[in-house]
Order: C-alpha cells, then sequence, then structure tokens
C-alpha cells in the first residue's frame, strides 16, 4: 500500500531532508538597544562631533596613564595594549552609577584582572578590606572624599571614615 503525501513528508522531515515547517513567522531577534535609545545615542554623538565621551576619556588616560599592567590584587598581567579588553581591568573604586559626582575622579580607579574586577564590584565593603591592595584602595578613597558630593557619602565606607577621623584627615 503506497504511503499519502502526508507521511512521505513525515519520513522526509525525519530523515532531515526537509524541514519542519509550524506555519508561524519565525521570531524577530530582540534589538540590544530599542529604537528610541538608538535615536538618542545617535543625537548625543551628533553633539559631540564624533568626540569620545567622557568615560571613554577617562578609561583612556587610566589606560595610557594610570596602568601598570599588573593587577593590585594578585600581581597578574593585565591587558594594556587593547582598548576593548584593557577597560576590563578598570575598576572604579566607587561605583559609577552610585557616586556620579567621582565617576571621572582620576583616583577613582583600581587596576584588576577582569575576574578580580567582577568579584570587587559584587562584595562589601567588610570583604574588601581583606584584599591585600585595601592599603592602595583606602588611601584612594582619602583623596576621593572631597570630590564626593554630600547626598553620595552614604556611600562611603564607615571605616575609611574611622581611619580619616582617627589620622586628622577629614
Amino acid at each position: 500500500m503506497p504511503l499519502s503525501e502526508y507521511q512521505q513528508k513525515l519520513n522526509r522531515i525525519k530523515l532531515g531532508q526537509e524541514p519542519k515547517t509550524t506555519g508561524k513567522k519565525p521570531p524577530k531577534p530582540i534589538a540590544k538597544v530599542s529604537k528610541k535609545r538608538a535615536l538618542e545615542l545617535a543625537e548625543e554623538r551628533k553633539q559631540r562631533d564624533g568626540e569620545d565621551t567622557y568615560l571613554v576619556k577617562w578609561f583612556k588616560a587610566r589606560i595610557k596613564h594610570s596602568m601598570t599592567g599588573y593587577c593590585e590584587e594578585t600581581g597578574l598581567r593585565t591587558e594594556t595594549k587593547v582598548y576593548q579588553y584593557a577597560i576590563m581591568s578598570c575598576c572604579h573604586i566607587l561605583a559609577k552609577r552610585l557616586c556620579p559626582s567621582v565617576q571621572y575622579h582620576p583616583a577613582n580607579f583600581l587596576e584588576l584582572i577582569p575576574d578580580m574586577h567582577h568579584k570587587f564590584d559584587n562584595i562589601s565593603w567588610e570583604e574588601r578590606e581583606t584584599w591585600a591592595c585595601w592599603p592602595v584602595v583606602r588611601d584612594r578613597l582619602i583623596m576621593i572624599y572631597p570630590d564626593l558630593a554630600p547626598e553620595e557619602r552614604r556611600h562611603f565606607p564607615e571605616s575609611v571614615i574611622k581611619y580619616m577621623e582617627k589620622h586628622n584627615s577629614l
């Protein structure tokens, strides 16, 4: 008995000779940036005349003038030549989104390998205080403090404030 047209098609699909169709349109990929945001970014670029943003300038300055090529916590090598990889080793001590008043401060920087950068961003101040590079972090926080907006000081570590009071740095 001959196979029906439907059964023949099923056999071809099972053998991979014919793609399976569902009758639905394939889903559209989700855009990385919404149309509205893309327009905002284009307008911002136009206003800058193609110049780098302040953040890109900050990263480039840190890479050129501050990076040594070694992680301040582990001593392992960091990337300093290729911008897109070097910025992964540029860690803001005080987060950009929490303390925008000092996001471009030259001392708000720590050179860490990408894994340690990720850890630093996701642990508490108490845990950071156990790191080998804590004295460097503390000294840089002391340099940043005078430029920190009063409403952002709640994100500043209490232990550093006590240290400054004890050493008459305030």
